[in-house]
């Protein structure tokens, strides 16, 4: 199912052709809870298949913070983690307005106490969002505090300075690939999968496509996800994107493209409809981090500045000397492999 937004929404067969009006009437996360997506119940159910908990501490029965918990085993290990597909995590609080020096000491001592309710664990490793206020509780807690980085278009903001700041060559790849496709958004899971496998099959691909069609459609539900899919001149799909967004922001979730297609710029064509996208529903943006130091290189044409994402975590000994013998024998099964080939 594929909608052109310039003529149509999505909450059904309304119609409307005004551009102006389109997504404060339809796009809007209207039963969002949380500014991320993450944290929702409905979304920890679906990425986990119900194997999760809700932390929650009150004070004279008032609730005071909230964290979902996702419990797994590992070689015998018990860990606290990120649920898959699941890009940030971390408590929700709950408290009365405050003079800062009070509320900093109220999300220290809740910090304090959540920890000392954990359900009993070798390991635990939470990935917060940027600007998460709990992040100094932790280090305090005895939690390591790794920072990783993404980057946000904030809302509101100027679009048209956005794009004036971004490489001039991010934005000729952009216009180039503007002239070679058109932009849909829908929501036909089954073919961002069908591009997915173009790449890699179904053994090699690492996907569960089955959990990540659960959270899919446990967001679209709650119309607070769609696909933005690039389409050639022969109407073929040739790469498409998931947005999924909560009340405050929305994330560029999960990618695929066509290798073959032919047109270089479509993932930063995308990346910018995305961007547009986010401002008409009046969220921020946010790029979901990278994976490897071209991903960062390429993200960092967009002319914006890297914000930290906190990991914090914290390991038994024997789970320490664990992952690094285990990572020890990954390394070493690798290099056997290169020298095999």
């Amino acid at each position: 199912m594929s909608i052109n937004l310039p003529r149509a929404l999505f909450n059904g067969n309304k119609e409307n052709t005004d551009p102006d009006i389109l997504f404060s009437v339809c796009l809007g996360p209207r039963n969002a809870k949380h500014p991320d997506p993450f944290n929702e119940e409905w979304w920890m159910d679906a990425a986990t298949n119900g194997n999760f908990e809700i932390l929650e501490i009150r004070h004279a029965g008032v609730l005071r913070l909230s964290m979902p918990l996702f419990l797994s085993k590992r070689m015998g290990f018990t860990c606290i983690g990120m649920p898959i597909y699941t890009r940030t995590l971390g408590p929700t609080f709950y408290l009365p307005p405050s003079k800062p020096f009070k509320h900093a000491q109220n999300v220290r001592n809740l910090i304090e106490e959540l920890v000392g309710r954990l359900p009993r664990h070798d390991s635990i490793r939470i990935r917060l969002p940027p600007g998460d206020e709990s992040t100094f509780g932790f280090s305090l807690q005895d939690f390591s505090c790794e920072e990783q980085f993404t980057f946000r278009v904030p809302y509101p903001s100027d679009i048209q300075a956005i794009w004036k700041n971004c490489d001039q060559k991010t934005r000729n790849v952009i216009r180039s690939a503007q002239q070679q496709v058109s932009v849909e958004y829908g929501y036909d899971f089954s073919d961002f999968v069908r591009l997915s496998l173009l790449n890699k099959s179904e053994k090699e691909n690492k996907n569960d496509f089955q959990t990540m069609e659960r959270i899919f459609n446990a967001a679209r539900a709650r119309n607070q996800a769609v696909i933005v899919t690039a389409r050639n001149r022969d109407g073929k799909s040739v790469a498409a994107v998931i947005i999924v967004w909560g009340a405050v922001n929305a994330y560029f979730w999960q990618s695929a493209r066509d290798l073959s297609c032919g047109v270089g710029g479509v993932n930063a064509l995308l990346l910018w409809k995305s961007i547009e996208l986010a401002d008409r529903m009046g969220l921020t943006f946010d790029f979901d981090s990278y994976g490897s130091v071209s991903s960062a290189k390429f993200l960092a044409g967009f002319g914006l500045s890297p914000l930290v994402r906190t990991e914090v975590s914290r390991q038994i000994v024997p789970y320490k000397l664990f992952k690094l013998a285990n990572g020890m024998m990954l390394k070493r099964a690798k290099a056997g492999a290169e020298l095999r080939a």
